[in-house]
């Protein structure tokens, strides 16, 4: 949450520093959060985190990543657009972690069904 807080924070001054209207601060935000740098960083960790937490190594981690970011990015831009337009317009700075977060949770219930652990050796011996 703490680098979340930031992240939200920095977006408040990157629209305030350039003096971007109320009316394109949204879409401006939106942008910067979607397909600069956040949805990348924060897949890209999800699926190593969960590879790694089923006993994949590095290695096969990071093939994880590759095989599943691009689907997990178009499905987080169908996902989180949206709700991010909606935060970023009509809700204060100080309250738009809390959306994001309460909406976490339907995101990532949604990860979890669209790509369930990989079956173990021993769960198809059975």
């Amino acid at each position: 949450a703490p680098l979340a807080h930031v992240h939200y924070e920095f977006l408040e001054s990157f629209v305030c520093r350039f003096k971007i209207s109320t009316t394109s601060a949204p879409f401006v935000k939106l942008f910067m959060e979607q397909f600069v740098y956040w949805g990348y960083f924060s897949n890209s960790l999800y699926h190593f985190c969960m590879a790694k937490m089923e006993g994949f190594s590095v290695e096969d981690s990071i093939a994880r990543v590759s095989d599943r970011l691009w689907p997990t990015m178009k499905a987080q831009w169908a996902f989180w657009i949206p709700v991010q337009f909606l935060n970023f317009k009509f809700v204060p700075v100080r309250h738009q972690l809390n959306v994001v977060l309460l909406t976490s949770v339907v995101w990532t219930a949604c990860l979890s069904l669209a790509f369930p652990p990989a079956k173990s050796e021993a769960a198809t011996d059975d």
